[in-house]
């Protein structure tokens, strides 16, 4: 199934917690346990990651319930593949491939690539704040969000996540890493795709505000990097090939 023919169901309404919530709310609990067990090898710098997942966790308490939701398997496939996919690569390289996510040796690179990642987590508060009570990992529909962050990107906490991602990569520059961060970036292309089908199907003014306000903040079909970019910066290269997709007409079906 195509994101082009996805089914989307409407939702009844209700005041109580439902069980998704609290799985949620369990769920990025245990994230943030798991970054704050880390915290020997990297310092200060994971108390902002560990406040942002403590952060989304919150969010699960005070949404209000959806008002539609894309129905089958595939959608939610995408949305948890694309929420921990490099959580779960990371964990797993740590223990049993060490060399797959191993620390760049080039000083630089490695500056860059630390300001970028504490930058996207420091931002992401911004959007988080303005999307608290619609905020979902499964594409749903709850309130239309479009002031704030939201008036510059669609998707701003996914374009912080996407700065982010590439400080992580920068920080940890090997083959394994780039792909499994070109990967993330495949299915959350997917992922928004199938969120933004909830979105035009709950609110039809949806569809405008899409022709008015870029993916993540930028055209980046417009600031595409060239095909004989430097062996160095190739890989952001395909990251920003892939996610200038995004801003592609998307059919309502």
């Amino acid at each position: 199934m195509t994101a082009a023919s996805l089914p989307v169901s409407a939702n009844r309404g209700g005041g109580s917690r439902s069980w998704s919530d609290w799985a949620g709310f369990a769920t990025f609990l245990a994230v943030a346990f798991v970054l704050a067990t880390g915290i020997g090898t990297v310092g200060i710098l994971l108390v902002v990651p560990i406040v942002f997942e403590l952060a989304v966790a919150v969010t699960f308490m005070i949404r209000g319930r959806a008002r539609r939701t894309a129905a089958g398997w595939a959608p939610r496939v995408m949305a948890y593949g694309s929420t921990f996919l490099l959580m779960v690569f990371m964990r797993v390289s740590v223990a049993m491939h060490p060399a797959w996510v191993a620390a760049t040796t080039n000083p630089g690179m490695r500056s860059a690539g630390a300001i970028l990642w504490v930058f996207g987590v420091a931002i992401g508060f911004w959007p988080l704040w303005h999307l608290r009570r619609a905020f979902s990992l499964e594409p749903q529909a709850r309130v239309l969000i479009t002031s704030g962050p939201y008036q510059v990107a669609r998707h701003p906490i996914y374009a912080s996540y996407l700065v982010n991602y590439t400080g992580v990569c920068l920080l940890r520059l090997t083959v394994p890493m780039v792909l499994v961060t070109l990967c993330w970036l495949a299915l959350t292309c997917i992922r928004l795709r199938y969120e933004e089908r909830v979105l035009v199907a709950a609110f039809p003014e949806y569809a405008a505000y899409r022709q008015r306000v870029p993916a993540f903040g930028v055209r980046l079909w417009r600031v595409g990097l060239p095909t004989s970019a430097p062996t160095a910066v190739q890989p952001l290269a395909e990251l920003v090939r892939i996610a200038a997709k995004l801003d592609e007409p998307v059919g309502r079906g």
